[in-house]
Formats: C-alpha cells, structure tokens, sequence
C-alpha cells in the first residue's frame, strides 16, 4: 500500500520518485547545530514555528524512513529547554516560545514513540508554558502573554490534546479543561466567522476532531454539524469558484510576527467533506499540484521568492494525503487529472487584465502584487495550457464577460493598436458594463488616450499620480469590498 500511495504522488507532481523529492526537502529543512530553516531555503536561519511544519509535515510521510523521522524528532524535541521554553529564530533567540510554534512542536514531539521524551521535563514544561498561555475566560489561543490572538492558533493545540488524549499519556487530565475551553471557543468562530473563510476552515476541522473524540455534548454537536453543513454548501460560490484564500496573520509588536495559513494546505482539513471529487477539494488539490515547482523540487507558498521550507513541508503530506484518498476512490491519476481541467476550465477570476503587449512589464507588475495578496488573476502568459487551441475570441468573450469580477485595462496607445486588448477584450468589457451597472472596469492610464466607448466619467488612476504597485494595492482593496460574483 505504502509504494502504490509513492507511485501516485509521484504521478501528481510527474517526478520520477516522492520520496526522493522528500528526502531532498527534508535535507533541505535541516541545518546545523540542531537547526530548522527559517522560511526561503537559503537564508540559513533557524526558526521553532518552521521547525513544527518539518516536524508535523514531511517528517511525518511514512516513506520518510522511519530511522530519520525519529532523528527530525529528536532535533524538535532537543528546541526544548529543560523549562519548557523553545529555542527562538536566530534574529531573536530569547523569544521563541509562541504559542503557534510550542504547539506545533510539542506534536510533532508527540508523534514519537520514545515515551521518555513524552514524560520528560522538557515536554511537561513544555505543555505547562503552552496552557499558560490560553485565555480562561474565552477559550483563545494569544500568540504570546499579553499579544493578540487568532483562530489560526486554536488549530494544533486541539491536535496536541487530541494525541495525547487517544494514547492516554499522563496529560489527559491536565488538558481536560483547555480542551473544554477552546471547543467553546471553535464553536463561537465557527458560528461568526464568515462563511468559507480560513478561521471557518480550521475552526470546524478542529470540531471534528472534538467530535470524533465524543468530547461535545448534544447541544454542541447539534451546533457543530449545523455550522459544519452551512460551511461546506459555501465553499464554493454558485458559478463554482473556490471561496477560500491565504490568511496572512501578524502583529506590530516586538518582536514582529507573522504567518501565512496557504490555501492547498488546507486539503488535510476539508479531505473528508465531499470526498476527492467534491468541488472544493479539486480546486484546493488543483492549487497544490500546480504550484509546485519541478525546477526547485518544492514549494514557494504564497511568495514569489525561493522555494520555502515550511510550505514544501506541509505542500509534500498533503500531496500524500491526496495520493492516499485517490487510491482509495479507485480513480487514477490520468483521469483526476482530466476531470481537475475540465472542472478548472470553468473557474472565475477575481481580475482579469487587459494591456497592449509593449505595456506588459507594467501588467506583469500589477498582476504580481494581485496574486502576492491572495486574488485570482487571468493574465495571459499564466493560462497558455488553456488558450492554446482554442477559439481565442470565443474563450476570452467567456472570460471577460462571463468569468471575472473586475477587468483592469492598461489604457494607452498601445492598447488601442492591439488587435485583442483594443479589440476583442475591449468589446467584451463594453458588453459587461452594459449588462451591469456596480464597477466592473478599472482603468489604469499609462499616458492620455482617447478610449472608444468609456464613459468620461468612470473613476480612474494614472501613473503619474500613482505607480504600477499602488494601483495594484488600490484594486486588492476594491475586490475585498466590491461586488461580490
């Protein structure tokens, strides 16, 4: 079973060898003296919050010999002090035990099959510095005493007390009550947070977990399940398009924090709604499989800089996961595949752009900073697989007027001497302003052109008020609180 789910996700990521693949990021993840890399591969800094997402992701793929996963746990386990206290990023060695890392590590910890390390003092400690810091009153997670709290934080913490209480180790008593605590807390996010976002997300993952534990009483479950039902029938919006997007969470105190929870790892948390051809999780697994980078051998996350330890991490168990459920459904890879294209074939778009081909530098620009906050762009370059072939006029008709929420036209005069941005994607623009009347274009005026057809009066930005990248954070605000598709 074990080298039939190897050969699947070797077909996914169309390399020779999964586990070779993840035994050259998990080379990678490890540098000297006991240290896990930090973010980029390359920056050779070491960082507990990275090391939790080794620990609990490709650590934790069983062809990863079990000889090197207990090495990776020893290493995780070795951040712990004999107080409790986690090893800090090299930038800030003495601040390092946040809740978010403490709680990934000590799973990963947790993980091993060596009990002493479970009944040292350097868990129990440990465990004792990360119930600490939970809010009595509320049930949430702060980041660290007296900073603020998130719902991305409640996540591992209920994996811990879910681990530790299925194998009945000393713990289970002493986390009885935070676990009471944060299901209290899980059911007040997931009954506010709007629907189908990441803190819905997790929040209801983590209920499961609860649930199948029988830890909710009946009013709690009946809350669960109804929550569970409206978030999984809103994934997806009524034309098909995902409904999930990266959370990016940080603070401005010292030291400065942040994190990323990136959407396809999130295949772990909604695998078992709907199963591997629901839509959500063919969009969710899409994102996975694309965004690899066969060059780099991994992942870059939501960034565009060096392929990433923690996102690689992470991206490898659930490329695992998904091999594993594929297996299971009977469907092979070819197939997943075509039905992945054909399903993908119909997706929306948060923006399309439009530009005459000597502006590209400047569309490139835009499109770069759009797809670095988390929206999805049809930029042409990007969609070549899907334009080739194909009855261009006809595609990019469906696509500006059928498929996008906002159009961004790069207005000059190259605009109107291209025979598809002046032309056929212009005239599909027009057709859409017709049809609705809330904002739909959103001009960016390189130089002064006389633009057939637009309404003088429709609001507009130039270059030389404002440049290529805040324009582009100008439009992320407009799409987070325009009309929705």
């Amino acid at each position: 079973m074990l080298q039939a789910v190897q050969d699947v996700a070797s077909e996914l990521l169309s390399v020779h060898s999964f586990q070779d693949v993840c035994l050259s990021v998990l080379d990678r993840c490890l540098l000297d003296d006991g240290r896990f890399e930090a973010g980029q591969f390359g920056r050779r800094q070491h960082s507990s919050a990275s090391a939790g997402a080794v620990l609990n992701g490709v650590a934790s793929i069983p062809c990863v010999p079990i000889q090197l996963q207990q090495h990776v746990r020893e290493l995780g386990y070795l951040l712990l002090t004999s107080e409790g206290q986690l090893r800090g990023h090299d930038e800030h060695p003495g601040d390092g035990t946040t809740c978010w890392s403490l709680a990934q590590v000590l799973h990963g910890i947790a993980k091993s099959a060596d009990d002493r390390r479970l009944r040292s003092a350097n868990f129990t400690n440990g465990l004792k510095n990360l119930l600490a810091l939970q809010n009595r009153l509320d049930g949430s997670w702060p980041l660290r005493d007296g900073d603020f709290n998130d719902p991305v934080f409640a996540f591992y913490p209920v994996l811990l007390f879910e681990r530790l209480i299925r194998h009945r180790v000393p713990y289970t008593e002493s986390v009885r009550e935070p676990m009471r605590l944060t299901t209290k807390y899980l059911l007040h996010i997931a009954s506010t947070a709007t629907t189908g976002t990441t803190d819905a997300v997790l929040a209801v993952s983590a209920l499961d977990r609860i649930f199948r534990l029988g830890r909710l009483n009946k009013e709690s479950a009946n809350r669960y399940l109804e929550n569970k039902t409206r978030l999984i029938s809103n994934l997806v919006d009524e034309a098909g398009a995902l409904q999930i997007s990266d959370k990016y969470v940080q603070n401005n105190l010292q030291p400065r924090w942040h994190s990323v929870t990136w959407t396809p790892i999130l295949y772990a948390c909604t695998r078992r709604w709907g199963g591997v051809q629901s839509s959500h999780n063919f969009q969710i697994s899409a994102r996975l499989i694309e965004s690899f980078d066969r060059s780099e051998q991994g992942w870059h996350g939501p960034s565009h800089g060096k392929v990433s330890s923690w996102a690689s991490s992470l991206a490898l168990l659930n490329v695992h996961l998904l091999a594993r459920d594929l297996l299971t459904s009977g469907l092979d890879v070819t197939e997943y595949k075509k039905l992945m294209r054909s399903m993908q074939a119909r997706k929306r778009f948060d923006v399309v752009i439009s530009f005459g081909g000597p502006d590209r530098g400047v569309a490139r620009e835009i499109r770069d900073h759009l797809v670095s906050a988390g929206l999805r762009v049809f930029f042409d370059t990007d969609f070549r697989h899907d334009l080739l072939g194909e009855d261009l006029a006809i595609l990019l008709q469906d696509i500006y007027f059928e498929r996008s929420r906002f159009a961004i036209a790069v207005l000059s005069r190259s605009f109107l001497e291209s025979d598809w941005a002046g032309n056929w994607e212009w005239k599909a623009v027009l057709a859409r302003m017709n049809r609705q009347r809330q904002g739909y274009l959103l001009p960016y005026f390189l130089e002064h052109v006389e633009i057939p057809g637009l309404n003088p009066t429709i609001g507009y930005l130039s270059a030389d008020k404002v440049s290529p990248r805040e324009f582009a954070d100008i439009v992320v605000r407009k799409v987070r609180t325009g009309p929705q598709p």
